[in-house]
């Protein structure tokens, strides 16, 4: 387990000092604050100390629970910084805080923070913990030598004790405990009770724990806390925060619960009437009309309606909405869905090369739009352009389908996609035309040959250069084709990729000839590779990716798997654009398991997962404001001859 660990940041902010503090008491606690920020900004952490600590005993003199809090907790980030070792001091401190302070609500906040620390420690060191026989019996007092269980049951325990006292929590505002806490606009609908703010801090540290949860008592306890919720607010008639822990609840009770997902086909559209989590959306709804509040049990069956592919329904469900409640404070996100429902939609992929006047496929996908024109230029100047009309699907739906498109004469050009309808920005990517396509392999005594062919024709090119680069775009050296269009040389392992060209046609791209070969004279060479396994292969903006990963090797056909391995498994949008990224360590079985959330704001399209070693392509769609894109398809595979062509 590693020794030392980062605690998450607590969200705390600067604000103005309210109520029971005196104007002069007010106006020195912010004086010193405002030192801190300044410290802050300047990177000068041990000054951030000392004043942190002149706010804790000011505090702790004038009894002042909210000064005390905050301060400890920058005290506690800014220490560790310096000294990592001092995690463990500072969370003791809060141990004998929580154990002799006579406040009720101050020790409800001290367990809720310890709840979360422990939490947030646990699930750092998951992998570390996983390969741990639990310890069952006497606890030790050095958490260094905990087990997953003793992790989970304490922050358990710390979680029963802050929420014991329920009606204390329900009537105290989180107000009073300014600055330490955030005002933020989920507790304004929940009218600033504390009640609603450690419940939700306590099923947050629950989630982050719930992969070490052996004896499966995490997801109970997550429920038991929605269910104390939901009674609280209802016998005190809170019907706003009601409606939004119900909501809260069901959003976790189907969505943690892979099973509720259906598999959706077009073909056959899901019954919306027979999904669980819509009946219990209804019934919310139908229950809750009369109040404004009601607007979000609609947007949230407008959001699931478009995960399940039927824009047209959600988009009425939005129209129903704003009807029903057009003062609501939030009425907006309702309309902003509407609008991205109605929102045109284009992408288009061809091939990235094409030989003189084939016939290049384009396939499309398109919303809400009635055409689009494909213009091409060469050197800044215009060819030629071509308009495509297609047929607007009144279900809001995308519509797949393929055009053709005739390549122009040898060159490097640009295509410039226009939609009929205006777009922010047009997107343009560059193609190639040759005549090249090339073919390599392996012969014995480390020898290699390429063999340059007419793309249309199959007939060999010959008198063409081959030129070899390294991986830093180095030409290392050049050899010529003869009649049959054949180079033959030793092989290098620096060697990465070639070109070949002949005359004017330079414009072949790119060929990786890394794999295409023996990278050391030694053939039973140990291949190491990772397979990336998703819970989906489907997934919306915004949605959570879970990934599990196995690593092993294999050598002179034998294979075993890579344990206490560390990976890097990077997540690209269809871009190529890197929107996340994880470090990971196998475990005893040489496998991972992470997850990713997805850009709320994204391109539809294929997002890859990406390790050194191996990779897996994940279908992303949404019906997002207007975006028009193009991309490109790699020519598939690499053609090298061995024992046979391929």
């Amino acid at each position: 387990m590693e020794k030392i660990m980062r605690i998450g940041w607590i969200g705390m902010i600067m604000l103005l000092c309210l109520g029971c503090i005196s104007g002069i008491h007010a106006q020195t606690f912010d004086k010193l604050w405002k030192q801190v920020e300044q410290a802050e900004k300047k990177s000068l952490p041990e000054t951030v100390i000392k004043l942190t600590d002149e706010i804790y005993r000011k505090g702790e003199m004038e009894k002042n629970s909210p000064q005390m809090l905050k301060a400890y907790m920058w005290r506690m980030k800014y220490r560790e910084r310096i000294t990592p070792d001092s995690f463990y001091v500072s969370l003791k401190g809060l141990e004998e805080w929580v154990k002799h302070t006579d406040k009720p609500m101050d020790r409800a906040i001290l367990h809720s923070l310890l709840a979360g620390i422990y939490a947030d420690y646990a699930a750092r060191n998951q992998w570390s913990l996983r390969q741990q026989t639990d310890i069952v019996g006497v606890v030790s007092a050095d958490m260094l030598n905990w087990t997953a269980n003793i992790f989970v049951d304490t922050i358990q325990t710390h979680i029963r004790k802050a929420m014991s006292d329920s009606v204390l929590l329900l009537k105290t505002s989180s107000r009073t405990y300014i600055p330490f806490i955030e005002l933020g606009e989920t507790s304004e609908y929940y009218h600033h009770d504390m009640y609603h703010l450690l419940a939700s801090r306590s099923i947050e540290a629950l989630l982050r724990v719930q992969y070490l949860d052996k004896q499966k008592n995490v997801k109970q306890h997550i429920s038991s806390l929605y269910d104390n919720m939901l009674s609280a607010y209802r016998e005190k008639g809170d019907e706003e925060s009601y409606v939004l822990t119900s909501l809260n609840f069901l959003k976790w009770k189907y969505e943690s619960n892979y099973s509720f997902y259906p598999v959706v086909d077009r073909a056959a559209p899901y019954v919306l009437a027979e999904d669980p989590y819509m009946i219990d959306l209804n019934k919310l709804a139908a229950d809750y009309k009369t109040l404004d509040i009601c607007a979000e049990v609609l947007l949230a069956k407008a959001n699931l309606i478009l995960e399940r592919q039927q824009p047209l329904a959600a988009l009425q469900t939005c129209e129903e909405a704003i009807r029903l409640y057009p003062d609501y404070r939030r009425i907006n996100a309702l309309k902003n869905l509407r609008e991205e429902i109605l929102a045109p939609f284009l992408s288009v992929s061809t091939v990235k090369t094409a030989f003189p006047e084939q016939e290049m496929k384009i396939k499309v996908s398109h919303k809400n739009l009635d055409g689009f024109t494909i213009r091409i230029y060469r050197e800044k100047k215009f060819v030629s352009e071509q308009h495509y009309s297609v047929i607007r699907p009144e279900n809001y739906q995308s519509q797949d389908t393929t055009f053709t498109f005739k390549a122009p004469g040898v060159g490097k050009y640009v295509m410039r996609i226009v939609p009929d309808v205006r777009a922010k920005k047009e997107i343009e990517k560059e193609f190639n035309v040759t005549h090249f396509y090339v073919l390599t392999s392996e012969l014995p005594k480390e020898q290699y040959e390429v063999i340059t062919l007419d793309a249309r024709t199959g007939h060999p090119i010959s008198n063409a250069q081959v030129t070899l680069y390294n991986n830093k775009d180095v030409a290392l050296q050049v050899f010529t084709t003869n009649e049959e269009g054949k180079a033959i040389f030793p092989w290098k392992s620096e060697y990465s990729y070639l070109i070949a060209t002949k005359g004017e046609d330079t414009f072949m791209e790119k060929k990786d000839i890394r794999n295409g070969f023996f990278r050391s004279p030694v053939m039973n060479d140990t291949m190491e590779k990772v397979i990336l396994l998703t819970d989906r292969s489907l997934y919306r903006p915004g949605q959570t990716v879970y990934v599990k990963g196995i690593a092993y090797a294999s050598k002179l056909g034998t294979a075993y798997v890579l344990s206490d391995k560390e990976y890097t498994v990077s997540l690209q949008d269809n871009n190529n654009q890197e929107v996340g990224k994880r470090t990971l360590r196998t475990n005893e079985f040489g496998s991972f398991t992470t997850s990713f959330t997805l850009p709320l704001a994204c391109l539809n399209g294929d997002f890859r997962l990406i390790t050194p070693v191996g990779e897996t392509s994940i279908r992303v769609e949404e019906y997002t404001r207007p975006t028009f894109d193009i991309t490109f398809e790699k020519q598939e595979g690499d053609y090298h001859w061995e024992t046979k062509q391929r």
